[in-house]
C-alpha cells in the first residue's frame, strides 16, 4: 500500500503480464527470504523506511525497483511517496 502526500492510498500493482505468485526481486539484493519473521526483530519497521515510489511511479526499495519477469511494479498516481 502506498501513502501519498495528501493521505491518498493506492496499491502497488505488478505488470499486467506478471505471473500470479511470482517473487518480486530487487537488483543488488539477492538471497532467499526468511521462512518465518521474528516479530522481535522488527523486520518490517526496519525495511519500510526505504520503500518509496520514484517520479515515474515505480515502487522501489533503496532505489532498486520492485521487479518481476514482466517488468517493474508501479502505482498509478502517487510519485515520490512512501510505501507503508
Amino acid at each position: 500500500m502506498l501513502m501519498g502526500k495528501k493521505n491518498q492510498v493506492e496499491l502497488v500493482e505488478p505488470p499486467r503480464d506478471a505471473i500470479a505468485g511470482e517473487r518480486v526481486q530487487f537488483l543488488g539484493f539477492e538471497g532467499e527470504p526468511d521462512e518465518v519473521l521474528n516479530p522481535r526483530k522488527k523486520v518490517w519497521e526496519t525495511l519500510q523506511v526505504d520503500l518509496t515510489t520514484d517520479s515515474n511511479f515505480v515502487a522501489q526499495y533503496k532505489d532498486a525497483p520492485f521487479t518481476t519477469s514482466a517488468g517493474v511494479c508501479k502505482v498509478s498516481s502517487v510519485a515520490n511517496g512512501s510505501i507503508t
